[in-house]
Formats: structure tokens, C-alpha cells, sequence
């Protein structure tokens, strides 16, 4: 692969993880494939997640066009948009990938690993 081609690659990657990583905002739009969320049915989905930072992830995922708030009924309810639809495959495939190699992960676990609680 020419230089180039790789750096853009690695750029790619890189737009995507800090779109769409840390230990919440993956979670976030994982739970809100299935429907439409208030916002305290996506902390209950979310266990471990604080309030604030909840609030933080989500004006986030709205503010790079992943997420979308409507008020109903006194209410706020989080989408994905049209935009965050298009995760929707790469979610399941991380999802097939855990299935498939989180009992291999989960036995070489060490100290120094840091992986999510076993609870979700």
C-alpha cells in the first residue's frame, strides 16, 4: 500500500474511533439501535453510566449529527438519525466479533487489561 493510501486509511480510522469511541458513546448507539429511547431507559440500558455523563456523550453524538432528541409528551427521547442508521452494520459486526472472542479475551485477562464490566 503506497504511503498515502495508508495514511488516509489511518486517518479514516482515526475519524471513526473518535467518533464513536471511549467507553460510552459505542454502547449508547448500540442500545439505541433496537428504538428510541428516553433518557432513562439509556441510563438503566447503560449501567455504571453517571448522569452527567450521559448528558455529555449524548450532546456529542448530537452534535456530529449520530443522534437526534425530540420532546413528546414532556418528554426527551434519543434517536439515531439518518446519519447514525448507517452504524447500524458496523455496530452488528462488533457485536459478532465480541460474541465471538469475548470468552478468548475474558481468559487472558491480567491486572494490566482493562475491558468492560462482565454485567453487560
Amino acid at each position: 500500500m503506497k504511503n498515502k493510501q495508508k495514511q488516509l486509511r489511518l486517518r479514516d480510522v482515526s475519524d471513526v474511533i473518535y467518533l464513536i469511541g471511549g467507553r460510552w458513546k459505542s454502547v449508547i448507539l448500540a442500545s439505541l439501535c433496537d428504538k428510541e429511547k428516553r433518557f432513562n431507559e439509556l441510563q438503566k440500558d447503560l449501567k455504571g453510566i453517571t448522569a452527567r455523563t450521559l448528558i455529555r456523550e449524548l450532546k456529542f453524538l448530537e452534535q456530529n449529527m449520530l443522534v437526534t432528541k425530540k420532546e413528546r409528551d414532556g418528554n426527551s427521547y434519543y434517536m439515531l438519525s439518518e446519519h447514525g442508521k448507517t452504524l447500524e452494520p458496523l455496530i452488528e459486526s462488533i457485536v459478532a466479533w465480541a460474541q465471538q472472542h469475548r470468552k478468548l479475551i475474558l481468559e487472558q485477562k491480567d491486572d494490566n487489561l482493562i475491558f468492560a464490566d462482565s454485567e453487560f
